[in-house]
């Protein structure tokens, strides 16, 4: 019987770990419906940081953007990166390309965005979908 009570206290420790490293690699989706905080960002991050290489339409038809290779995406047509890959870009970057990460530690001080804004942002990028 404790061999019993010990396989299942080892069985459900190990359960609870798998679900805690499956799901502590995951972004948390931002609430895309909270208007002000998308707005915020919008003013905040995305016009003074992201305008300038992504366009104001999102397009990827900022002025920054003339001679890029590659180009910065067009959002208007959609995306077919997850959130969680989108997120990753914006805090990391995106290996040979010129769009840098933006969390602290990697952009340049003062230009950091939170994870927060961060989340907000993929709403911003979403939201530019014709």
């Amino acid at each position: 019987m404790k061999r019993l009570k010990k396989s299942i206290n080892i069985a459900a420790a190990i359960a609870v770990a798998l679900t805690m490293g499956l799901t502590t690699g995951l972004a948390v989706a931002a609430d895309c419906d909270d208007e002000d905080a998308v707005k915020t960002v919008q003013k905040k991050v995305y016009k003074k940081s992201c305008k300038k290489c992504h366009g104001s339409k999102g397009n990827g038809k900022g002025p920054g953007a003339k001679g890029m290779d590659p180009a910065p995406p067009d959002w208007t047509a959609g995306t077919e990166k997850s959130d969680d890959d989108l997120y990753q870009i914006i805090m990391e970057g995106s290996k040979d390309t010129e769009m840098k990460g933006w969390k602290a530690g990697v952009a340049k001080a003062g230009k950091e965005v939170s994870e927060d804004e961060a989340h907000t942002l993929v709403c911003i990028v979403h939201g530019f979908k014709k």
